[in-house]
């Protein structure tokens, strides 16, 4: 029998090797030095960030090789292949006990757990009301950016009274009617006529304005239809330039397809939303203000989650997006509002907490947490957009949430109303009112790098172009290391014309880009649109160290 041992090994061989190997989830921890390039190097398939780790698929080749460069990763489940997995908060022992009857739990970071089924959808298995995030189904890795941003490098806004108007016009009368009005449809549980009509309702407010508006309609879970609502005001200078304000129209309670009044979850957060709507609709802007109400939220994410993945597959440039969830309650007469944030959304916090400081007075709290994943917000930071949540407590305290007593009675109308106005402010901030008297803003700012590498060094210079402004008697052009923080003025006298070379920058660094225009009377008008220059490869062979320019012409980087 001895000749036929070779032909069993191949058998066995061929048998082992034509199934294909377990892929694990893994948790990877953060703490290790240029951690995202490494995780970019490897090409894991990153699912999701949270504050101390990210969640991942690794097989047992790819984990020895992220252990060989010094990463703590540790097996959450040995074998991902065809299962979905969803986060979900289990605050209590009795919740705790309650989900484990239904799947697997895994304690994951402090509160979180990852939940999932043998077979089937792990959403359908969870009850209504636990708050749940599926995680992706396909890798975050290719919007994975470090953030460089240091710490008060903040845009500092310049009193606006353009924009102090807009926050004067704030009405607590009409965030209570439309916190009243959302409330009368007793339930806006999505997969109820309700929570449709509620839509509608939406809907018509803003074509009322005189907004572009209109349905997003998607699907989700076994088949369930339903709609976002999305409307735009053009911006004048860079419309493709885009900020949103956000809020989901959808409630929940113990009862929700009978009674979920959600006055604070999230009526005034969608109230917020068409608030600004009715003040900014007629009003120019530089870049295009994106007004969304999202459907299926108590789900899990849905709406957003439709709405950022089919805006990162179109190219769309978001600015950033400012989510208001649950902004009208308080159990303190000296509540702030809470910006929750990630670390690479940092500058948009800073910013806000500027921009009510300027406008409103709000006291605001930074909270740079990537685990609070529980909202709107998220699945725009999955897509590497810019965004933050918008709370009156991260830690929810409204003894009345998600129950039929959260109604129009028990809100803070003084608070809702600063709020409003911070997220207002910011909005118009963001978006750049058009203001009389100034030079227009110059559009189409865009970036060109030429890169020269020799055996010392490798330097590159970045030519800027823009199109000419009719009333202006010159430019400035700004540059700062960081995106959206700390510009410098780099031109002496105003330039001529709508070109400008920033010469013999070191290659591999990248740099941000925004110009202004210039009054014969010496008034400066709003930034541009930002653009980067990101760092250029280099080739030490022997055609670079012949001289040879290596070219990349770069559109405009980062969203």
């Amino acid at each position: 029998m001895k000749p036929f041992r070779p032909l069993a090994i191949l058998f066995f061989a061929l048998f082992v090797f034509s199934f294909p190997r377990p892929v694990a989830l893994v948790k990877i921890m953060k703490g290790t030095p240029g951690l995202i390039g490494l995780l970019k190097a490897s090409q894991t398939e990153v699912l999701q960030e949270l504050e101390t780790c990210y969640l991942a698929r690794a097989d047992r080749d790819e984990r020895s090789s992220l252990r060989k460069h010094g990463l703590s990763v540790s097996v959450l489940d040995r074998d991902s292949r065809v299962k979905e997995y969803v986060l979900v908060r289990l605050s209590s022992p009795e919740r705790m006990r309650s989900v484990s009857r239904l799947g697997r739990v895994l304690a994951v970071e402090g509160s979180l757990h990852l939940f999932w089924t043998d077979g089937g959808d792990p959403m359908a298995a969870l009850p209504p009301g636990i708050e749940r995030k599926p995680l992706p189904r396909s890798t975050i890795l290719p919007f994975l950016r470090p953030s460089a941003y240091p710490p008060g490098a903040a845009l500092r806004p310049a009193a606006n009274d353009i924009i102090a108007s807009f926050v004067g016009e704030v009405s607590q009368a009409n965030l209570r009617a439309s916190v009243q009005s959302l409330q009368s449809f007793q339930t806006r549980y999505t997969s109820t006529v309700n929570c449709e009509g509620a839509g509608q309702f939406i809907l018509d407010y803003f074509r009322s304005l005189g907004l572009e508006a209109g349905f997003q309609p998607f699907t989700f879970g076994a088949g369930t239809a339903t709609r976002n609502v999305v409307a735009d005001s053009r911006g004048r200078t860079d419309p493709d330039e885009v900020i949103i304000i956000c809020a989901h129209y959808d409630s929940f309670s113990d009862m929700p397809e009978v009674l979920a009044p959600g006055a604070d979850d999230d009526a005034s957060g969608v109230a917020a939303v068409m608030e600004a709507g009715r003040i900014l609709a007629d009003q120019p802007h530089d870049f295009t203000i994106r007004f969304i109400a999202f459907s299926a939220e108590e789900w899990g994410l849905y709406g957003s989650q439709f709405y950022s993945e089919g805006a990162r597959a179109n190219g769309e440039r978001i600015i950033g997006v400012l989510n208001l969830d649950m902004i009208a309650y308080t159990s303190d007469m000296s509540e702030d509002l809470d910006i929750v944030v990630n670390d690479f959304s940092r500058w948009l916090a800073d910013r806000a907490e500027l921009v009510a400081a300027t406008y409103t007075g709000l006291p605001v709290r930074k909270v740079v947490d990537a685990s609070f994943v529980y909202s709107d917000h998220s699945p725009f930071w999955d897509r590497g957009y810019s965004a933050f949540c918008g709370i009156e407590d991260a830690d929810v305290s409204n003894p009345y949430y998600h129950t039929t007593a959260d109604t129009v009675d028990t809100l803070n109308f003084d608070f809702f109303e600063d709020a409003t106005g911070t997220a207002l402010a910011a909005l118009s901030d963001l978006a750049q009112p058009v203001r009389p008297g100034y030079p227009r803003t110059p559009a189409g700012l865009a970036a060109e790098s030429e890169t020269y590498v020799s055996v010392f060094q490798a330097i590159k210079n970045v030519r800027l172009t823009w199109q000419a402004v009719s009333d202006a008697a010159g430019y400035n052009v700004y540059r700062s290391d960081f995106s959206r923080a700390g510009f410098t003025k780099i031109n002496g006298s105003p330039l001529s014309a709508g070109v400008f070379i920033d010469r013999a920058l070191p290659a591999d660094h990248p740099y941000f880009y925004v110009v202004t225009a210039v009054s014969s009377a010496g008034r400066e008008g709003n930034f541009s649109r930002e653009v980067e220059s990101p760092p250029e490869p280099t080739r030490y062979d022997q055609t670079a160290l012949g001289g040879e320019i290596f070219r990349a012409i770069r559109g405009w980087g980062r969203p």
